[in-house]
């Protein structure tokens, strides 16, 4: 809440989604959620409908074209507090666009969130490159109104040499 970066490491099913929750819930603005798998992504997602937090959405591969279009309207209508996406989508220029123009609706990003942040390590240097721009294209298109745009790293598995890495890149 205090706007400071922060990396979370607890164990699988300790509350690692409830510190950005929290704050996404109590801050105004967007948080938007950087998962590697699309199955998490949607998981999460219902969780949140389960527990009557409907201001949320995903936009990946399980959305046909149309409700991604949809969802990322929406998004630039101020209609979310948490939105679900993967770091691939950050490759999509008309994605790059829709988060961008956010910021002249009057719609801001207050949280970045990074889940599985491990994976910024483990497999950004080999086969997931985006992982290695992720908080640069965050920072560039996620604009806070004012400040700068607050991030949080989650993982339940790092390493020394994995956790110092993940800070170097984010």
């Amino acid at each position: 809440l205090a706007g400071k970066d922060t990396f979370v490491i607890m164990p699988t099913g300790g509350g690692k989604s409830m510190t950005y929750l929290i704050c996404a819930l109590l801050h105004p603005g967007v948080t938007i959620v950087v998962d590697p798998i699309n199955s998490l992504m949607k998981d999460q997602f219902d969780k949140l409908i389960d527990n009557g937090i409907t201001k949320a959405n995903f936009i990946n591969s399980f959305n046909t074209k149309d409700e991604r279009e949809r969802n990322l309207s929406e998004l630039s209508e101020s209609k979310y507090l948490i939105l679900y996406v993967s770091p691939e989508r950050f490759q999509i220029e008309k994605f790059r666009l829709s988060l961008s123009g956010c910021y002249y609706n009057n719609t801001f990003f207050s949280y970045a969130v990074i889940d599985e942040a491990h994976c910024v390590s483990e497999w950004g240097h080999d086969f997931r490159h985006t992982y290695l721009k992720l908080a640069q294209n965050l920072k560039l298109f996620c604009k806070p109104k004012s400040e700068e745009l607050t991030l949080f790293g989650l993982t339940a598995t790092a390493s020394f040499d994995v956790l110092a890495d993940v800070q170097r890149e984010l």
